[in-house]
């Protein structure tokens, strides 16, 4: 493989991990003299590149890839032999069932003529499920340069570093994709309460162009991607959460700017077996451990 002097990182991010890792990745690189483009999948922008590598960067999504990572990739032109890197975002790490939450993209991108050499996961402050403690996410979130600085140097280092996912993993992988071609079935459980006041503000940061302002209030259509964005993302708190999907959504919310800086000033932080226990944390003690 030649010197890559070119990078082009296409990256998708609902509630901002993945964005922040996504600038992380753009400074290390700026730092060493590659010269850095980027496509954020907020709409349906299937550019081409011309670059040396293409790193694709997403969060997990029920066990596999967002959608507007797939249309990209299935929109793209074919090429000859580039050089690629996957990397995958999850609030648990590289545990089942998300092993095996890269392996659609690197087909899809095997199929167009890429030459998928790297992929690995980084870890964000979860979103869904388990509020983390704020000393934890302190941690994931300090850690995030030198995890940069690791991926970044492995990837130009062109050495092949590639994983083998569990078996079960893959059938949950697969099951996820299902669910990803329902389209917006998540989205018929988002409802408003009477604390929303038509502002626009769901509409006007929705990344699918999904919401539609009808007598002062949102409207989902048939394209949600189940990013949450809207939910947290809401100034008045005011989408609400049915059924079984309700369990997803975090009580307290989810705003990643206010962790950070509610984080920033903690000098001392416990040790990471003492705020990590269980099998539940298993990928985020082997992640700030190794």
């Amino acid at each position: 493989m030649k010197d890559i002097e070119s990078v082009h990182l296409v990256y998708f991010s609902g509630t901002g991990g993945t964005a922040l890792i996504a600038e992380s990745i753009v400074n290390a690189l700026a730092k060493r003299g590659i010269e850095v483009s980027k496509t954020e999948l907020n709409t349906a922008d299937h550019k081409d590149i011309a670059a040396d590598l293409l790193i694709m960067l997403y969060p997990v999504y029920i066990m596999t890839s967002p959608k507007p990572v797939d249309e990209w990739i299935d929109c793209s032109a074919a090429v000859d032999d580039l050089p690629a890197a996957v990397i995958s975002v999850s609030g648990g790490g590289e545990i089942p069932p998300n092993t095996a939450s890269r392996i659609a993209v690197i087909k899809k991108l095997e199929h167009k003529g890429y030459d998928v050499y790297y992929e690995s996961m980084f870890i964000m402050p979860a979103n869904v499920f388990v509020s983390l403690k704020d000393d934890l996410a302190a941690m994931i979130l300090r850690i995030l340069p030198s995890k940069t600085e690791k991926a970044v140097s492995d990837m130009l280092s062109a050495k092949r570093m590639r994983a083998k996912p569990f078996f079960l993993d893959r059938i949950f992988a697969k099951l996820g994709a299902l669910e990803k071609r329902s389209g917006g079935s998540f989205a018929k459980n988002l409802k408003v309460t009477d604390g929303c006041t038509g502002c626009s503000w769901c509409k006007n940061n929705c990344p699918r162009n999904n919401i539609t302002i009808i007598d002062g209030k949102p409207v989902w259509g048939g394209d949600c991607v189940n990013c949450f964005r809207c939910i947290y993302g809401c100034p008045h708190k005011a989408i609400s959460v049915s059924g079984f999907a309700e369990k997803l959504i975090l009580k307290n919310g989810f705003d990643l700017q206010a962790l950070q800086e509610r984080t920033q000033y903690m000098i001392e932080l416990p040790p990471v077996e003492q705020v990590a226990k269980g099998y539940l944390f298993k990928g985020i003690r082997k992640y700030l451990n190794d």
